[in-house]
């Protein structure tokens, strides 16, 4: 299997550190476990739409369009560790990476990573939502 495709947010590391100074649990809450499975569902239905427009949309060139690849974008459960958490969102055809980086005879069509990148700042806001539930539930406001 290639390597994955990483989006980071820069200062996500350190909030995240800084919630578990003051809470042991924060990693391991259902509230951020359900945010970040929420973000990949987003990532998720961005990288469908963007198939869409780029491949299923345009005239056929002599192959079949099974939408198989659009059928299989799933994010997997979010995984916690080493006081991170994370959610991978997975093209799971073989054929995904070649749409997305391209070829030597086909230009890349990429989906993937313009889907991380456009919901970006819709994915701070759940997580910005879910930190400040989080911490209402632990200081009673």
């Amino acid at each position: 299997m290639a390597d994955a495709l990483v989006l980071q947010v820069e200062g996500l590391s350190e909030l995240m550190a800084t919630f578990k100074r003051y809470f042991d649990d924060v990693d391991t809450s259902d509230i951020i476990i359900q945010a970040f499975s929420s973000m990949g569902y987003e990532v998720k239905a961005q990288a469908q739409e963007l198939l869409q427009e780029k491949i299923y949309d345009t005239p056929e060139r002599g192959y079949i369009r099974t939408g198989l690849l659009k059928a299989n974008i799933e994010p997997d459960a979010p995984k916690k560790g080493g006081g991170e958490i994370s959610v991978v969102v997975r093209a799971k055809q073989d054929y995904a990476a070649y749409i997305e980086l391209g070829t030597s005879k086909m230009k890349p069509r990429a989906f993937m990573l313009p889907a991380l990148q456009m919901k970006a700042e819709k994915c701070q806001e759940i997580l910005k939502a879910a930190l400040t539930t989080f911490l209402e539930s632990k200081v009673h406001l």
